[in-house]
């Protein structure tokens, strides 16, 4: 397991492994329909990410990557299949990231924090639109920024300079 997770419970730390694919889960699903095309970012962006070895998540992304297809499908399988129930599941799920990220000594806590936004953004435009233009839906758009996580603010650049 990862050193910066020594001090969270088994749940929270399953919380964090989750939280990528739920993130995935919550935007490909929210206009009610998760293609294809999504679900192939979702695995590019993991697989990008896990090779990226000046950033400091490299580690948790390269955990990700074997698992996550199979993982994101387990985790469809457990959640409700009706829209609106799903996506409040998944907060809900998600919201638990508030009580963890703040274990997560800086600038580690910003930077989960940045990356799950990061990744719902991707996710939702990776698909639809006019030649990849208005390519995120409405219904994306709605939980692309994660609003049920609190917002982690940027540690100060003197403290950790070149910090995304």
């Amino acid at each position: 397991m990862l050193k910066e997770f020594k001090d969270l419970t088994p749940e929270e730390t399953a919380l964090m492994m989750d939280a990528i694919p739920l993130v995935t889960i919550l935007v490909a699903g929210a206009d009610g329909e998760m293609d294809e095309v999504e679900l192939s970012e979702a695995e590019r962006l993991v697989d990008i990410r896990s090779f990226d070895t000046s950033g400091q998540l490299h580690d948790y992304y390269e955990l990700l990557e074997e698992p996550l297809a199979g993982r994101i499908v387990a985790l469809s399988q457990e959640l409700p299949n009706e829209v609106a129930e799903r996506q409040r599941v998944i907060s809900e799920r998600l919201s638990g990231l508030n009580v963890i990220l703040p274990k997560l000594r800086q600038p580690l806590n910003y930077l989960y924090y940045s990356s799950f936004r990061s990744f719902a953004n991707h996710i939702a435009k990776s698909s639809g639109g006019f030649m990849r233009f208005m390519t995120v839906s409405p219904e994306e758009a709605e939980v692309v920024n994660l609003p049920m996580v609190h917002p982690v603010e940027k540690p100060d650049e003197r403290d950790f300079p070149n910090l995304l």
